[in-house]
Formats: C-alpha cells, sequence, structure tokens
C-alpha cells in the first residue's frame, strides 16, 4: 500500500490515538506499524490486510448486533494486531499487543488498550469468546475464509509467507490448521457474520485442503 493509499487510514488512526491514548507518541506509533506491515515478506499481513478489516469494521459497526461495544478499542486492535509477524515465531500476537503497550505509554493501563491488547492476543487461537468485541474483532480477522472463491484464492498467497517451509511440511501443517477450523461447530462467532460467510468459508477452506492433501500424495510419491 503506498503513501496516498495509506492517507486516510494515517489520519484515522491520528484521530483514534488522540481518542484513546490521549497524549503524545502517534507519529512513533505509525511509524511502528509501518515498519512492520511495510516489510517486504507481507505477502497478505500487510497494510492491505489492515485496510480490509477497517473497512469491514465500518460496514458492521452500526448494526443492533453490535451496539454499546468498544469500536475505538476494536480498531486499535485491527491496527496493532498483525504488526510484528514473523512466521518463525508463535509469538506474533503477544509481541504485537506488547508494541501496542510500549507506544500507549502511561494509557497502557487504560480501559481502551487493555482490551484492544486481549484482543489482539485471541487472534493467536481464534478460540470462542465470552467478549463480543473479541467476538467481532475475530469475526473481522477471519471474514476472508468467506470471501468470493477468486479472493480467497488470492489470500493463499500466504503461503510466500513460510517461503522458508518446505512444500511437503506446508501442505501438511496447513491442512491441519484447515482442519481444526473445519471442525469448528461454526467458524464465526456473531449472527451477522454466520450469516453472511459461514457456508462459503466451510467451502473455501474445504477445497483448499483436499487440494492440498492430493499434492501432497503427488508430492510425496515422486
Amino acid at each position: 500500500m503506498n503513501d496516498r493509499m495509506n492517507a486516510p487510514w494515517r489520519a484515522r488512526f491520528d484521530e483514534l490515538w488522540s481518542r484513546t491514548v490521549r497524549g503524545d507518541g502517534a507519529e512513533a506509533a505509525w511509524r511502528a506499524l509501518d515498519a512492520g506491515y511495510g516489510e517486504a515478506g507481507r505477502h497478505y499481513h500487510g497494510w492491505r490486510h489492515i485496510a480490509d478489516l477497517l473497512e469491514g469494521h465500518d460496514a458492521v459497526r452500526a448494526l443492533p448486533d453490535f451496539a454499546g461495544l468498544d469500536h475505538d478499542a476494536i480498531d486499535l486492535a485491527i491496527f496493532f494486531h498483525d504488526a510484528v509477524y514473523d512466521p518463525a515465531r508463535t509469538d506474533n500476537e503477544w509481541r504485537s499487543a506488547a508494541l501496542l503497550l510500549t507506544h500507549a505509554g502511561p494509557a497502557a493501563e487504560s480501559g481502551p488498550i487493555r482490551a484492544a491488547e486481549a484482543m489482539i492476543q485471541a487472534t493467536a487461537a481464534h478460540a470462542p469468546s465470552d467478549d463480543a468485541a473479541t467476538r467481532l474483532m475475530l469475526d473481522l480477522d477471519l471474514a476472508v475464509l468467506g470471501a468470493p472463491r477468486p479472493v480467497y484464492e488470492a489470500y493463499a498467497a500466504i503461503r510466500r509467507e513460510y517461503a522458508a517451509v518446505p512444500e511437503a511440511a506446508w501442505r501438511f501443517g496447513r491442512a491441519g490448521v484447515l482442519d481444526r477450523f473445519l471442525a469448528r461447530p461454526d467458524l464465526y462467532q456473531t449472527r451477522p457474520f454466520r450469516d453472511r460467510f459461514e457456508t462459503a468459508a466451510q467451502t473455501n477452506l474445504a477445497a483448499e485442503a483436499d487440494t492440498l492433501r492430493a499434492r501432497l500424495v503427488d508430492f510425496t510419491a515422486l
């Protein structure tokens, strides 16, 4: 995402920071985010992903299902949830949350910051949550799974972020991840997202899992 495309999100971030952190540091925080999301290896987890979540949030925030939620905390979680992303590590979500706390400074103990921290950490497992705002955040993050097939296939560029992983290991591991999603009674935790995305997501995931396994058999037969 180039600087011109970043402009509306920068303005939104500055206003959000002013409302929630209520202090200096927006410039440094933005630079930290831009350094992360602008990394050359971010083939999926870059600024376009953040923009998609922000746009998705805007599309649903006025629905009665989401009335009364702390939408500023959700936006903070969106901005920071993949700020640190190293495919070789398993603590990216905790490091991303820590980045938010570091830049928030004294405001780190405030309600919106702590809520955003918890939402960011929840994206590690995408487990069912008792918190309504977290459920929305997690559904926004998984909305791509129920996207039209061409969009879902473009999301498969995530493979390029794991270029260091051998092909057979990737196919086996990725299929396992998809199986865990498919084993859930519902992928989405909120009614609007289940109604809109659940059926398509199940179809997309099953098709990708089948393809991965078929190619894995072909690969091991060589």
